[in-house]
């Protein structure tokens, strides 16, 4: 009896890998909020969302597209609030901890059902813990986040509705509704059924005798009432509109380089390839095939991760989900035959999510209550205008600004109502603000004229860039203030 409940009280593997993502993502918080400009922005919407009842479907934080039709909100509406509520009350310490229990929840519920469905620990750790590394490479304060724990979710209910089982496909345009109001990732939702539907199509033309055709019912069903269920947000078709205009926006995505294909002659850019090769490998070696879906389903993310780095994270969580299948083999191994047994007696007896709560409690707790690690959790002065912002909220400045893109989102949260920005990370959805901006950056010819066009009448940019030199040498702007990182002018 004594052994039974010692053995209860020890942790599984799903919970020490809980804990070591957890405390992953605590270690990267810093450079987690300080990776580019986005957050505040996100932060910002939020709190208008909160303090006006409503979702704004027009441009309110830059002045060259103020009240034009804007709505890139309407997908992520909900997720601003939620970073928001979170900021507001606990601070950037707070907003670590909530995306450190998203990542450590989203990887533990994929490797845990993984490992119950194929009966293997070990290995499913192994390629899941893989996945994870592959997409720390997108680890950002950003809703994506939510969109990852998501994924998961969805990947499990359509395998289950693959194979037959009882499974409500109301589940779907529910869950879809949630979604799109979240993140505007929603549509891999959408692409993880149309695959699914692709491969059923596949084998019926194939093998219509021995094909289910209640299961592909069931999946073209839950395909459309989702695909309707993600048009029930406050932009209406507004966010597909705006996210395939954007993603076909060939200046936009060539000036991101998160919108850019991977390096891999980049250090950090060797996990995603060994994961790719590793994957050739499997299929290689798997004695049975996979279904057409998920080869669909695989093959199509695959594709995304190559055609941007943005997109690595939905395959480190796809690529893991199809290829589980393939480590049937690991099985013939005596050595880890005999590890999967034991491991299989011990965790037996465990159940429940206590490890996972003591370990969110513990280290989200020490994390939001120490004082030098809310001085860690910050915007970092070497990435926004921190002490130049500081010194803008006591010296209001009056006029229209002129802004570096990345530091847009951050200006804003500060000064916002009563400064709009020239241009942030998120605002421009057809390029012409970020082909002026960068224009202007560049000083190519008639830059000066933009200026004149939007009448600014200060800027704030970095204090080493030609054009702070350009404004205060030849132009004889008057420098109001400057530090290491920024310079602050006025005409």
């Amino acid at each position: 009896m004594n052994k039974n409940i010692s053995l209860k009280l020890l942790p599984r593997l799903q919970d020490i890998f809980f804990g070591s993502l957890f405390a992953a993502v605590l270690l990267l918080g810093r450079r987690m909020l300080n990776l580019d400009g986005d957050f505040p922005r996100h932060l910002l919407t939020g709190k208008y969302i909160i303090e006006n009842g409503s979702v704004p479907t027009v441009e309110l934080f830059i002045h060259p597209y103020l009240n034009q039709l804007n709505v890139s909100h309407a997908s992520e509406w909900l997720s601003d609030v939620i970073f928001y509520s979170i900021y507001s009350r606990i601070g950037l310490a707070g907003v670590i901890v909530f995306s450190a229990l998203l990542l450590g929840t989203t990887f533990t519920l994929l490797y845990s059902w993984l490992a119950k469905r194929f009966d293997l620990r070990l290995p499913v750790l192994a390629l899941v813990a893989w996945g994870a590394m592959a997409t720390s490479l997108n680890w950002v304060t950003r809703p994506h986040l939510i969109s990852m724990f998501l994924l998961v979710i969805w990947l499990i209910w359509t395998d289950e509705l693959r194979r037959g089982e009882n499974i409500s496909i109301w589940k779907f345009p529910l869950l879809m509704l949630l979604w799109a109001n979240l993140h505007g990732e929603f549509i891999a939702g959408i692409l993880v059924l149309t695959a699914y539907c692709a491969g059923w199509i596949f084998d019926y033309f194939m093998d219509r005798d021995h094909t289910n055709a209640i299961i592909g019912k069931k999946l073209f069903w839950a395909l459309i009432f989702s695909a309707i269920a993600s048009l029930i947000n406050p932009g209406g078709i507004g966010p597909w509109a705006g996210i395939l205009g954007f993603v076909n926006n060939r200046y936009l995505m060539s000036r991101m380089l998160e919108a850019n294909t991977p390096n891999f002659q980049m250090p950090e850019m060797k996990v995603l390839l060994g994961l790719l090769a590793a994957s050739i490998f499997l299929l290689a070696f798997k004695r049975e095939k996979l279904s057409p879906g998920q080869g669909f389903l695989l093959a199509g993310f695959s594709a995304l991760s190559l055609m941007a780095v943005r997109n690595i994270h939905l395959y480190g969580i796809v690529a893991p989900f199809v290829l589980a299948e393939t480590l049937s083999f690991t099985r013939d191994l005596p050595w880890l035959s005999r590890l999967e047994t034991t491991l299989d007696s011990m965790e037996g007896k465990i159940q429940g999510i206590a490890w996972p709560v003591f370990i969110t409690i513990i280290l989200g707790g020490f994390a939001i209550s120490n004082s030098g690690l809310k001085t860690f959790f910050q915007f970092s002065q070497q990435t926004f205008p921190v002490q130049a912002v500081a010194w803008l909220e006591s010296n209001p400045q009056q006029g229209k600004m002129f802004n570096e893109l990345d530091w847009g989102g951050y200006l804003a949260l500060h000064l916002w109502p009563d400064q709009l920005t020239f241009i942030d990370s998120m605002a421009d959805v057809t390029g012409e603000v970020t082909l002026e901006y960068e224009k202007v950056i560049m000083l190519s010819e008639g830059w000066q004229d933009i200026f004149k066009k939007y009448d600014i009448a200060w800027a704030i940019v970095n204090g080493n860039s030609d054009l702070a030199k350009r404004l205060e040498t030849e132009l004889h702007w008057r420098v109001l203030y400057k530090d290491d990182t920024s310079i602050i002018l006025r005409r």
